[in-house]
């Protein structure tokens, strides 16, 4: 499938997972440089793409990253939940992180959230990475 939008502008976003975590959910932290940015597409990155972040921290294993879901919190009051597998980067070719649901939305990014859904130790110490597309 094409990606129709026009990709204008890109932020790498870390959200870490601490050691020692027995969380289900870990929230995004504040993200000031796309707080007031309308959201094109977003996608997911596993150590098969990238094996570390800008912080140091190893990305999440390809398996975990296929098993978590990603909850985005519309600025007018909307959740949105979105399983990691549909928005996961492929080296084998451009995604764009296409979510035509976000359609400009504006995120308030302090309610969003990853769900972990298998064993949660596996997660400790390690970051999931997205890469966020904005139009302005």
């Amino acid at each position: 499938m094409a990606n129709n939008f026009k990709i204008k502008n890109a932020e790498l976003v870390e959200v870490q997972v601490p050691t020692g975590n027995t969380k289900q959910v870990i929230y995004f932290p504040d993200l000031p440089n796309i707080r007031t940015k309308q959201i094109e597409g977003i996608e997911a990155y596993s150590a098969t793409e990238l094996t570390k972040t800008v912080s140091g921290n190893t990305v999440q294993a390809e398996a975990d990253v296929a098993s978590a879901t990603l909850t985005l919190y519309y600025e007018g009051g909307e959740y949105f939940v979105v399983p990691l597998n549909a928005i996961k980067r492929f080296k084998t070719g451009i995604f764009y992180g296409d979510i035509p649901a976000l359609n400009s939305q504006k995120i308030d990014w302090t309610k969003c959230y990853v769900t972990l859904t298998n064993n949660i130790a596996n997660f400790a110490g390690k970051s999931f990475v997205f890469n966020v597309y904005y139009i302005r």
